[in-house]
C-alpha cells in the first residue's frame, strides 16, 4: 500500500509545478496515516520525499525540519541518532483551500 501511495505522490508531483509539488507532498502527508512513514528516515529520506524543508531548527543533538504551505504545517524531528523520531502536523491541512491561497499567491493577489 505504501508502494502505491508514494508512486501516486511521484505522478502528481511530475505534473505540478515545484511549488505545488512540495505543496502536495506536504499535504498528502498530513494525515495521522501518512506521518508515520516519515518516522526513521534519515534526513536525505525525507527531503527526496518532502522535498526542502521551510525551516530548519538545529539544537545538539536534535534537529527539527518545517514544512509550510499556507495554513498548514508538518514537523519532522530528528534524534541524536540521525532519523526521525516523530512526525506530527498541525492547522488545517486542507488541499482545495491551500491551493487556492497558493493560486492567489502566484497570481499577486
Amino acid at each position: 500500500m505504501k508502494k502505491i501511495f508514494l508512486i501516486f505522490i511521484l505522478f502528481i508531483a511530475a505534473c505540478a509545478t515545484p511549488q505545488e509539488r512540495q505543496a502536495s507532498a506536504i499535504l498528502s502527508m498530513s494525515s495521522p496515516k501518512t506521518l508515520s512513514m516519515l518516522e526513521g528516515k534519515t534526513p536525505e529520506q525525507v527531503r527526496n520525499l518532502m522535498g526542502e524543508p521551510t525551516f530548519v531548527r538545529k539544537e545538539k543533538p536534535n534537529e527539527s525540519w518545517v514544512f509550510k504551505v499556507p495554513e498548514c504545517a508538518v514537523f519532522v524531528f530528528f534524534d541524536e541518532t540521525g532519523t526521525s523520531g516523530l512526525a506530527q502536523s498541525k492547522g488545517v491541512c486542507d488541499k482545495k483551500v491551500t491551493r487556492t491561497i497558493m493560486r492567489q499567491r502566484a497570481a499577486g493577489l
